[in-house]
């Protein structure tokens, strides 16, 4: 499925996600986070709790199951089960193949950014190797605004890089952030390269609003430059 071509020279600045897009993280993370929460909450039946909640942060995600238990956690609890889920991730989670080459390739400014805490989302970054790429880029939406879907987040990106943020471009792999992408005026493009995508995600991203969905990165220079050839 072909995003339409944007105009040479369009795109400004380039605002990415992270779990699902750099890092190919969602499947360890879901596996993680029902081991971890299955022991805290003593029933192995979390995983059906997870459900819609995609996308989300994970204090978000821990605070939404243990109310579909009814079993409350202190804050205390739930910060100790986010930084013990969030630190596994960040050192479990395979980089995405051909996202950081491909992001190198179009030599725009790039911010990365995400639901994920702070700790997790560096040592993401620091391990794929794009850390000299987006320098201090890198937001943790719940700490520059509302989380997504909320704008706040990709405006704030789009302000630290200077740029209007209609001439940014957003690549996502979840409908949370496609829907603040397009709740802050930027064109979003699909990623759909990751393990844990299933069958009609894309027309699901395409519905929340994103101009097209790619499933290679290798596909994004293209369309990106206003050059044919895409695979």
């Amino acid at each position: 499925m072909r995003p339409h071509d944007f105009p040479a020279g369009r795109v400004r600045a380039l605002l990415s996600d992270c779990d699902g897009v750099i890092v190919d993280s969602e499947l360890i993370a879901d596996q993680i986070m029902v081991r971890t929460l299955a022991r805290a909450f003593g029933t192995p039946a979390v995983a059906g709790h997870l459900e819609g909640l995609f996308g989300l942060n994970v204090s978000v995600i821990i605070r939404s199951v243990a109310q579909r238990l009814r079993q409350p956690l202190s804050e205390q609890q739930c910060q100790q089960l986010q930084v013990a889920i969030d630190a596994e991730v960040a050192e479990r989670a395979p980089v995405m193949p051909g996202t950081i080459e491909v992001y190198r390739q179009l030599g725009l400014p790039l911010a990365v950014v995400s639901n994920s805490e702070p700790p997790r989302l560096r040592r993401c970054v620091e391990r794929s190797g794009l850390g000299p790429l987006v320098g201090e880029h890198v937001y943790s939406a719940p700490h520059v605004g509302a989380p997504k879907p909320a704008p706040d987040a990709y405006l704030h990106a789009a302000r630290q890089l200077g740029v209007p943020p209609d001439t940014c471009l957003v690549i996502e792999d979840s409908l949370t952030g496609v829907r603040a992408a397009r709740a802050a005026g930027i064109e979003v493009i699909g990623f759909i390269g990751g393990s844990h995508i299933q069958p009609g995600h894309a027309q699901a991203l395409l519905d929340a609003g994103a101009v097209g969905c790619i499933q290679d990165m290798r596909q994004l220079p293209p369309l990106v430059q206003g050059t044919p050839g895409a695979p």
